[in-house]
């Protein structure tokens, strides 16, 4: 809360829309600020004190892995098939959980997540999530199966990427310089449809009983689309941060799709 706050103080202060006597200058600033705000809330996730399996060897903090790169020795592994799906399983559920709260308090919006109760509930989820991606990240290295190690990469790199593109702040709309004010309608509609698809995911195919895979993954393409769109025309826009993570969060949830609702 406190970084927020405080990103918020900087971005009112160095918002191009506050300098526009020095534009180029400005704009900068806030891509600068942009980093520096989602690199501190990405550091959230950086604790190893929630790994399952602290004793094993982590990959990266970059999410860069090689399967090969393990030992293969199978006395390492004393987890059955049986036990790493039922871990699995548990793990999955929890985070699907936390990510049904969010659609289901509207955290999604931050005005409504500044509310002191949401706050709360938005802290909670973020725990869970988090708690599942170390969880995730530990179970991985009990294993040297691939298709499992495939399935907890993609489903842990899904949650991070999902924090990520949760905490991105949306401060003043531009309207003084014409390829800001584009640059946002560009990046609005791609994360409209970004919006609907993991709504869709997490959220409304619970309550209605079946999943609308036909609407989600036409969705995704389109708003990858609208993303690599913006960050084409607008690479030093101030929405250019931004339009990165939303456009990782869309991959993660199209390869979330391909490998956990496959025919």
């Amino acid at each position: 809360e406190e970084i927020t706050k405080a990103f918020k103080h900087l971005a009112n202060k160095y918002h191009p829309d506050k300098n526009r006597d020095k534009i180029d200058w400005a704009t900068n600033e806030m891509i600068n600020l942009n980093i520096a705000y989602t690199t501190i809330t990405s550091q959230r996730f950086g604790d190893s004190s929630l790994d399952v399996a602290s004793n094993k060897p982590q990959y990266g903090k970059q999410d860069n892995y090689d399967p090969d790169a393990y030992s293969t020795d199978d006395s390492e592994y004393s987890l059955s098939e049986e036990e790493l799906t039922k871990k699995f399983v548990k793990i999955r559920e929890s985070a699907k959980e936390g990510l049904y709260r969010y659609f289901q308090y509207g955290l999604y919006n931050h005005i409504q997540r500044e509310k002191i109760i949401n706050r709360g509930r938005y802290n909670e989820i973020v725990f869970i999530i988090r708690k599942c991606y170390h969880d995730l990240k530990g179970l991985r290295t009990v294993t040297n199966d691939k298709e499992f190690i495939e399935h907890f990469d993609v489903f842990r790199l899904m949650l991070f990427n999902f924090y990520k593109a949760s905490e991105c702040v949306n401060i003043l709309d531009s309207y003084s310089n014409i390829n800001e004010v584009e640059a946002y309608r560009l990046y609005k509609k791609g994360d409209d449809c970004l919006h609907i698809s993991h709504k869709e995911i997490f959220y409304d195919r619970h309550n209605r009983g079946h999943f609308k895979k036909e609407l989600v993954y036409p969705l995704l393409l389109e708003a990858e689309n609208y993303f690599k769109g913006t960050l084409q025309k607008f690479t030093s826009s101030t929405w250019a941060v931004e339009t990165k993570i939303k456009q990782a969060y869309a991959l993660s949830l199209k390869n979330y799709i391909k490998l956990f609702f496959s025919e």
